[in-house]
């Protein structure tokens, strides 16, 4: 994740930092990157999932234009 809040490449604004929360069943989690393509699931439907290969992703948004960058830092 950049050290300091980046400039949007798009009108060279000073973006906000932000996250991209992600609703289940009652609680409200932070949305997260994993490696490769998703597996489907055979029985219930959606994909197989694995939280101890997720990483968080971290969200900056340009205030002007909109601009949105995610950032999945492994720390």
């Amino acid at each position: 994740m950049p050290q300091t809040t980046p400039r949007c490449p798009k009108c060279q604004k000073t973006m906000e930092r932000g996250h991209i929360p992600e609703r289940g069943r009652n609680q409200v989690y932070q949305t997260g990157w994993s490696r490769g393509g998703p597996e489907r699931q055979r029985f219930f439907g959606g994909i197989k999932f694995r939280a101890k290969e997720q990483l968080a992703l971290t969200a900056f948004r340009c205030p002007s234009c909109g601009y949105v960058e995610l950032y999945a830092p492994s720390d």
